[in-house]
C-alpha cells in the first residue's frame, strides 16, 4: 500500500500544478474511503477543461512525472479507453493500476462516487479550484442511492430479457453469442443474489462471489440446453426468496420462464 500512497501523492501534486487542464480531482474507491490495501487499484476522477486537453500530451506528461521516481512507480504501460474516458496507468514490475477518469461535467462524477460510498469529502477531494466539486458532492450525498425494491425490479426485468436473448442464440446455433449473453445474464443473477442477501454496497460488481460450476457458460451447443435450464432454475429459486414485494412482477417472471422453457422444449 505504501507504493499506492506515493503514487496518489505525486498525482495530487501534479494535478494541483496543472491549472490549465485540471479543474478538480477526487480520489474514489477503496483509497477514497481510507480502506486501500496493497492489492487495491487507485481510482481518481478528474474534472478537465476539454478544449485544453490533448490526451496524448497529457498521457506523456503523466509518464514523465514518474520517470525519475523509484522503479516500482514508473509507468510501464498505458491504455486509453475513449468510450469510458478512462486512462489506465500500470506502474512498475507489479503493474500497479491507476485509473484516471477524465470528465468534463460534474454529473459524470456521480456514478462511481456514489458506488464508492464515500462520506468524508476532506479525504477524497484532491483538487477543487473553485469549490464546485465539494458543493456538488455534498448535494448528491443527500440523494437516495439504489432503492432496494427498485433495484430488484430492474434486475428481474433485465434477467428476463437476457434469458430470452440467450435462449434465442441457442436456437440459432450461435455458440459464441450464447456464451456471451449467458455470462451477462449470470452476472445480473449474481447481483440479484447479492441484493437479496441484504447487501447493497457493491451491487454493481459483487466481490468474492461464489458461483456453482453447474452455472458456468459453455460454447458447446450440445450441452447448452442443460446449462440454460440450470440458469433458469437458479433464477426461479431466487424468485422464491422475494417476499411481500413485487408479487405481480414475480408471477409474470415465473410465467415468462415457463413459456420460455416450453417454446424451446427445455425439459
Amino acid at each position: 500500500m505504501e507504493q499506492q500512497e506515493k503514487i496518489i501523492k505525486l498525482l495530487a501534486e501534479f494535478f494541483r500544478r496543472d491549472t490549465k487542464r485540471i479543474q478538480g480531482a477526487i480520489l474514489i474507491g477503496s483509497f477514497g474511503r481510507g480502506e486501500g490495501s496493497p492489492a487495491s487499484d487507485i481510482d481518481i476522477e478528474l474534472l478537465i477543461i476539454e478544449d485544453k486537453l490533448d490526451i496524448d500530451e497529457f498521457t506523456n506528461d503523466v509518464i514523465q512525472l514518474f520517470n525519475h521516481t523509484e522503479e516500482s512507480l514508473v509507468v510501464k504501460h498505458t491504455i486509453w479507453l475513449a468510450n469510458q474516458r478512462k486512462l489506465a496507468l500500470y506502474h512498475g514490475p507489479q503493474l500497479i493500476l491507476t485509473e484516471l477518469y477524465l470528465y468534463t461535467q460534474l454529473s459524470q462524477f456521480n456514478k462511481y462516487f456514489l458506488s464508492s460510498r464515500l462520506t468524508d469529502l476532506r479525504k477524497c477531494i484532491l483538487v477543487d479550484r473553485q469549490d464546485l466539486i465539494r458543493q456538488h458532492l455534498e448535494y448528491i450525498l443527500t440523494l437516495p442511492y439504489d432503492n432496494r425494491n427498485d433495484l430488484i425490479r430492474e434486475l428481474i426485468t433485465n434477467i428476463l430479457f437476457q434469458l430470452e436473448s440467450t435462449s434465442s442464440a441457442r436456437r440459432r446455433n450461435d455458440a459464441y453469442k450464447f456464451y456471451f449473453i449467458y455470462n451477462i445474464t449470470l452476472h445480473a443473477l449474481v447481483r440479484l443474489v447479492y441484493v437479496l442477501d441484504g447487501k447493497m454496497e457493491y451491487n454493481y460488481n459483487p466481490p468474492q462471489s461464489i458461483v456453482n460450476s453447474d452455472l458456468s457458460s459453455t460454447m458447446n451447443l450440445d450441452k447448452s440446453e442443460l446449462h440454460l435450464k440450470n440458469l433458469i432454475n437458479f433464477f426461479l429459486a431466487q424468485l422464491d426468496r422475494i417476499k411481500n414485494v413485487e408479487t405481480v412482477l414475480v408471477k409474470k417472471a415465473r410465467d415468462f420462464c415457463q413459456d420460455l422453457l416450453k417454446r424451446d422444449s427445455i425439459s
